[in-house]
């Protein structure tokens, strides 16, 4: 017989080991029970309000966004050009963190204060728009609906900028002297129509304030604002400037101080615009997705007993050295159980996982998390794949880990005992401990598995530590735990006595 055939035959026994102990196979039908049923429990109780706040709208692509600034703008009807200088650009102050906050910084291009062109589908909060700005930190940029981003020089102020529409096609150019010209980008906003408002704004993202610990997480906000001059101002066939504020930009000083009215003042032709407010995508960090599997960790306790066992049960009864009579090759042995255990483990996973999923979802969503601040979730989601098969994945090389320690350690009890702390307790410091201290927590120990739950990026605003790492990290750090412990199993299996 050669090695595969004997190999194929290994997998057969340790299979049939596998289900033909009952309580192994109830405890695994209970994995998925228990998956689904905290998923459900956790769901039902889980509440919010997030779209009574009056910052989130819809965007064209039916995604939350934040839609906030001053614009000084005239409409327009069919193709344009419009050129405007921007003189000057004043950030706003960084200010004083509140005690024990951390200030966020938001590497992302739009969240950065800004001054530029833009033209809008009407002023109304959320509506289709492309824009051409100078940035504070991140040079020139054009940008559209909310969603595209296309990177410039890296000028700053003092730079000329122009935008052009022709038919659906907006076109951004920038220039060091109004002469020679360079093209950023094109864009096509997905409605914006015939008639159309143009102009130039400034926005200025409020300052977001951050602390954790204790188990609970605070965030606050406060906002900032952001000067422009605007000279050399052109447009084809242009008419009378109007200024105003679009959506959540709130008139404040530079102190913080709220103010009366728009502040735009205009000088020999040019304008100084004192804008606040931001303009891009902004869905809360919640994560439906990992909200709805919650009960991960339920099932998770189940199938680390059955790879604890699975390995401990032949040592007990003596059964092991039957094994090894018949297969000498330990290693084979272990690679196996291995197979055999994890491949067992992610199909009980995977159904907890779905089934979890598919009930939880609906709870959810009368429970308040509805557009627009929560887009519905679909199996179609890319991200949403991704979760379910890494949460099982997570789920499945626990197990594993406990099959290993279980062939280290040789005693059911302790076996659990270490495989279920090396999970928990990090969690539970992680939720203690403030600010970004826990992230190097969970891309160490078993705890950052849980990050494959979100469908969403990492953020450190949230009370839950493994939200602070990404979802392959997360694997990783499993996957590099199952290889260093079945690795010293593999080590103590060929040193010592069955």
């Amino acid at each position: 017989m050669n090695a595969r055939a004997s190999f194929r035959g290994l997998l057969l026994a340790e299979w049939t080991k596998l289900r033909s102990v009952n309580r192994w196979v109830v405890t695994l039908v209970g994995a998925v029970a228990l998956t689904i049923g905290l998923s459900y429990l956790a769901a039902s109780g889980n509440q919010t309000d997030m779209n009574e706040v009056p910052r989130y709208v819809t965007g064209p692509l039916d995604e939350p966004v934040v839609d906030g600034f001053v614009f000084v703008h005239q409409p327009v009807t069919g193709d344009t050009t419009l050129t405007v200088r921007v003189a000057s650009l004043t950030p706003p102050r960084q200010g004083d963190s509140p005690d024990d906050f951390t200030r966020l910084a938001d590497p992302s291009p739009f969240a950065q204060p800004a001054a530029g062109l833009m033209i809008k589908d009407g002023t109304r909060a959320g509506s289709s728009y492309a824009s051409v700005m100078v940035t504070t930190t991140q040079g020139v940029r054009m940008q559209w609906d909310f969603d595209g981003d296309r990177e410039g020089s890296a000028a700053g102020a003092g730079r000329w900028l122009r935008l052009v529409r022709s038919g659906a096609t907006i076109t951004g150019y920038e220039s060091a002297d109004g002469t020679v010209w360079q093209q950023i980008g094109t864009a096509r906003p997905k409605s914006l129509p015939a008639t159309a408002e143009i102009g130039f704004y400034v926005s200025s993202p409020e300052a977001v304030f951050m602390t954790r610990g204790g188990g609970s997480s605070s965030v606050g906000v406060t906002p900032t604002v952001t000067r422009a001059t605007f000279d050399n101002i052109g447009l084809d066939g242009g008419g009378a400037w109007r200024a105003e504020p679009v959506g959540a930009a709130a008139q404040v000083g530079e102190k913080g101080e709220m103010l009366d009215g728009v502040q735009v003042t205009e000088t020999d032709g040019g304008y100084t615009v004192a804008g606040t407010g931001k303009v891009g995508p902004e869905a809360p960090d919640d994560d439906m997705v990992g909200l709805a599997l919650v009960g991960v960790i339920a099932g998770l306790m189940a199938l680390i007993a059955v790879g604890v066992l699975y390995a401990t049960s032949e040592y007990r009864r003596g059964m092991i050295r039957t094994t090894f009579a018949a297969t000498p090759h330990r290693g084979r042995v272990l690679a196996a159980k291995t197979v055999v255990l994890g491949g067992a483990a992610f199909l009980v996973a995977a159904a907890g996982v779905l089934g979890s999923f598919l009930l939880a979802v609906p709870v959810l969503r009368r429970q308040g998390f509805t557009p627009p601040s929560f887009p519905e979730p679909s199996l179609g989601d890319g991200p949403v794949v991704r979760a379910l098969v890494l949460s099982a994945a997570f789920m499945a090389g626990v197990a594993v880990v406990g099959l290993a320690i279980g062939m280290l350690v040789r005693h059911s009890a302790a076996a659990i005992t270490i495989t279920v702390v090396l999970v928990l307790l990090p969690l539970i410091v992680g939720m203690i401990l403030p600010g970004t201290a826990p992230r190097w927590l969970m891309y160490t120990t078993l705890a950052g598995g849980l990050a494959t739950q979100r469908a969403k990026p990492p953020t450190v605003t949230l009370a839950e530590p493994w939200a602070m790492i990404g979802p392959w990290a997360g694997i990783g750090v499993v996957a590099a735990w199952a290889l260093l412990t079945l690795g010293l199993a593999w080590w103590q299996l060929r040193k010592r006595d069955a």
